[in-house]
């Protein structure tokens, strides 16, 4: 492929971490490096961090607090679970028989063994539906700071770019005004290409404080100070490459947290159906028993309680509507995944499609377009226009470029999470 940087007239482009200088940036109301202030901040004084995908994935996973708090929840899960399928706690019953005589009685509720199963079976999918909540919750983290990374390549590549348009713009201008006072030009073509110069500016001054933010996001999202300056390493078109694209579908579905938590929200309302009907027999409670007085009698006490029914109806009926919405928003989430599989796979079709257009059409032909206007600019007059309209053609289907290579990415992003496999990312 033709490329601009090739041009005798322009540097090749480098890796952007904000610091250095661009051509033409000494005017007023600027520093004397050209960038502006918050940029320049954030670079000084501090080192610049190094960082690829895997390296931030690992980062995430090993600092970021989601994984203590996902873990702290499940301990307290399998605790309540613990204490809800334990014994209850004997109670101590205390009645006169006559004046000179007291009864002590020391009871123990017992289950029946249906209700304690149900009651191990409801804990134990308490803290299936913990985790998967908190697998969720570390798995949106990666996705987050994944894409926030593959946007920080995308605001590093549009600065270059900018830089990029803003050397050519000041070559332009060089080679065609011949005013010692450029503002005071007349000729359309020296106007043209001025104003060409000041939009190259503008953009690389918008560019500059976009791959700011971008670095400031990715920064907070490691928990680090946001004016960190980050050298993000890799390029869009490598990173979360895809092993078996065709499986995505069915892979989404067998490993999704959300869908698993659902899961097992309807087994817990089918054992808390179970639990409501167990706990429809009478419960007995048994213990020692004393009488103290004039003689001290040792004996044995029993005790019947009856469970309200009416209450036990509601709860059974209660668990079932919980059952039906837990099973209707299951299958509500794998609509969801599919949806999301599908379009992230036609967004890869269609932009590898659009790519391969660009680069062997438009893109091809706008650079070689631009070569033959700069050399057809000594001409002067409608060269010049045709110069200016060249470089714009080429500098728009870079851009577009960038844009499909970005979207391929966030896409490709979008599955891996899907998946479960863009936590497994390694350096």
């Amino acid at each position: 492929m033709f490329m601009l940087s090739k041009l005798p007239w322009l540097a090749p482009p480098r890796r952007v971490v904000i610091s250095a200088p661009t051509p033409g940036a000494c005017q007023s109301g600027r520093n004397q490096s050209g960038w502006p202030a918050a940029a320049l901040a954030q670079g000084s004084g501090t080192d610049t961090l190094q960082l690829s995908l895997a390296d931030v994935l690992t980062r995430v996973r090993q600092e970021h607090p989601i994984w203590k708090a996902g873990a702290a929840r499940v301990v307290a899960a399998r605790a309540r679970a613990a204490e809800r399928s334990g014994y209850p706690t004997p109670s101590i019953h205390i009645a006169t028989a006559r004046l000179t005589e007291s009864r002590l009685e020391l009871l123990q509720p017992l289950r029946w063994p249906w209700e304690g199963s149900a009651l191990k079976r409801v804990g134990v999918q308490d803290v299936a539906v913990t985790a998967a909540d908190a697998e969720a919750d570390q798995r949106a983290v990666m996705l987050e700071a994944a894409q926030r990374f593959a946007d920080g390549l995308r605001s590093g590549r549009a600065l270059a770019l900018a830089m990029e348009s803003e050397s050519l713009a000041q070559h332009t201008v060089d080679a065609v005004v011949t005013s010692k006072i450029p503002e005071n030009a007349s000729d359309l073509a020296e106007l043209q290409t001025l104003i060409s110069l000041d939009e190259a500016r503008r953009v690389r001054m918008g560019a500059a404080l976009q791959h700011t933010i971008s670095q400031a996001r990715l920064n907070v999202a490691l928990g680090q100070d946001p004016g960190t300056p980050i050298d993000f390493q890799g390029e869009l078109p490598a990173i979360a490459p895809l092993i078996a694209p065709e499986a995505a579908l069915a892979s989404a579905l067998a490993t999704d947290p959300q869908s698993s938590r659902l899961r097992h929200e309807a087994e817990r309302a089918t054992q808390e159906v179970r639990l409501a009907r167990a706990r429809g027999w009478p419960t007995i409670e048994a213990g020692p028993a004393a009488t103290v007085g004039d003689r001290w009698r040792l004996g044995i006490a029993l005790g019947l309680n009856i469970p309200p029914w009416h209450r036990l109806s509601n709860e059974i009926r209660a668990a079932k509507a919980e059952r039906d919405d837990a099973n209707a928003r299951f299958d509500v989430r794998h609509r969801d995944i599919a949806a999301l599989v599908s379009e992230a796979l036609l967004t890869l079709t269609r932009t590898d499609t659009e790519l391969e257009l660009l680069r062997g059409g438009a893109l091809a032909r706008a650079a070689r377009a631009l070569a033959l206007a700069e050399q057809a600019a000594p001409q002067r007059g409608a060269y010049i226009l045709a110069w200016l309209a060249a470089r714009q053609a080429y500098l728009g289907a870079r851009t577009a470029e960038l844009d499909l290579e970005w979207q391929a990415a966030r896409a490709r992003l979008l599955l891996r999470h899907l998946t479960g496999s863009l936590v497994m990312e390694e350096p």
